[in-house]
């Protein structure tokens, strides 16, 4: 065979081992670009999840007591918290759910501070594991895994944590927005027409279907006992109750119902919680009120108005929520725009708005959490024309468990 033959046979020959080579699924690895990576590992599905890993337990998990294994040394510290997608109990371990809001970080300068105190008080009572899910958006989505990751380790607490992206979640619930934007917003584009102002009507939705329940929280709250006594209260839900919320404790909600009340002088929609004590054979019925009876002494009893509801804290029995046909109806545009023209009522706080109205239209819908688990510390109506009747409104009796610092107002540390 001539040289020129052997030369053509052994480039055929290389080229053809190369092609096996370049092919071959041992050696064919793609490398993501490290931004593809990141922003794949962060928003997969819409719904990211962090937690500490209990499975893991030598390596990933802090513990009641702060320990964690000295096989695992400094390479564990720097890699506890691991990205999950939620589970529900039997694998992360618990199902006391905690969703908070946390967005535009960059635009409020107060927020991170809030979040921080937030997180503080929070674990610092805390007798139960926690699992925290924050809707977030980008800008701040760093901060916020910082300062949980800061505060678990400063109390030694076991805790997961998911990260949900609010754009996915507003798309969930893009109908609600849309029904009840025009009735709950002060003007088109103010602080309160984002979609995350009404993302709690529709957490049912956004949430894994195998959830039951979950508070969602403002973090603008601090904390004065364990969490665990607020979870505590769905126990005492009557059957048809798919929400948990407290009183308002300033008159916004009598400015905002002036006409009705004008033309309606006897309403007790837009009076103070607390109205006056009469004898406890009293028998007038207050179930248009929605309010419950049991608060009854031996000589005296509570009347009680309805001054509205504050969602700073909310309480969702999301399973009842899914099942419920009634809900279902009432957040349609028609049943709201009626309820709206019912009691002319123009509103500017979002998700506020809607249960207030449900509250006194639907009264067996709604369980009355008691005003020392938000207790609103905002002034601000006292100054605007209400400061005549604004401590009747404001008062709250009892041992408060959590403060919220509404209208930047700071909450006792």
């Amino acid at each position: 065979m001539s040289m020129n033959k052997v030369l053509l046979v052994f480039i055929v020959a290389s080229g053809f081992l190369l092609f096996i080579y370049a092919n071959s699924s041992i050696f064919n690895h793609r490398i993501l670009p490290k931004e593809t990576r990141n922003s794949r590992t962060a928003h997969m599905s819409g719904i990211v999840a962090s937690a500490l890993v209990h499975q893991n337990h030598h390596l990933h998990s802090l513990t009641q007591n702060g320990t964690v294994s000295n096989e695992a040394g400094s390479e564990a510290s720097a890699n506890r918290l691991k990205r999950v997608k939620y589970i529900s109990k039997g694998l992360n371990d618990t199902e006391y759910n905690i969703f908070i809001i946390y967005t535009k970080e960059s635009q409020n300068r107060i927020l991170h501070s809030q979040l921080e105190l937030f997180l503080r008080s929070l674990l610092k009572y805390s007798t139960i594991e926690l699992h925290l899910h924050i809707i977030t958006d980008e800008q701040s989505e760093q901060s916020a895994e910082e300062l949980i990751k800061q505060q678990i380790e400063r109390f030694h607490r076991t805790a997961f944590y998911t990260l949900y992206d609010v754009r996915d979640c507003a798309e969930k619930i893009s109908d609600i927005v849309h029904s009840m934007s025009p009735l709950f917003n002060y003007r088109s584009g103010s602080y309160y027409s984002d979609a995350l102002f009404l993302l709690s009507l529709g957490m049912h939705r956004i949430v894994d279907r195998n959830m039951q329940r979950a508070i969602l929280i403002d973090c603008d709250v601090v904390f004065r006992s364990s969490i665990k006594e607020l979870f505590d209260q769905f126990d005492s839900f009557a059957p048809d109750q798919l929400f948990g919320l407290a009183p308002e404790l300033t008159p916004v909600y009598r400015h905002v119902l002036s006409r009705y009340r004008m033309n309606n002088p006897h309403t007790l929609f837009g009076s103070p919680y607390y109205l006056k004590k009469v004898p406890s054979r009293y028998d007038e019925p207050l179930a248009k009120e929605g309010h419950n009876k049991n608060s009854i002494h031996s000589s005296v009893r509570q009347r009680l108005g309805y001054p509205g509801l504050n969602s700073g804290v909310v309480m969702l029995h999301l399973e009842r929520i899914r099942r419920s046909r009634l809900y279902e109806e009432i957040i349609k545009e028609t049943t709201i725009k009626n309820m709206a023209e019912k009691y002319s009522f123009q509103g500017h706080l979002g998700d506020q708005d809607f249960y207030t109205l449900m509250g006194f239209e639907f009264p067996g819908l709604i369980y009355r959490l008691d005003c020392v688990w938000n207790r609103q510390l905002c002034t601000w109506w006292r100054e605007h024309g209400y400061g005549d009747i604004f401590d009747s409104y404001f008062h709250c009796e009892g041992t408060v468990k959590i403060y919220h610092g509404n209208c930047n107002t700071r909450a006792p540390e």
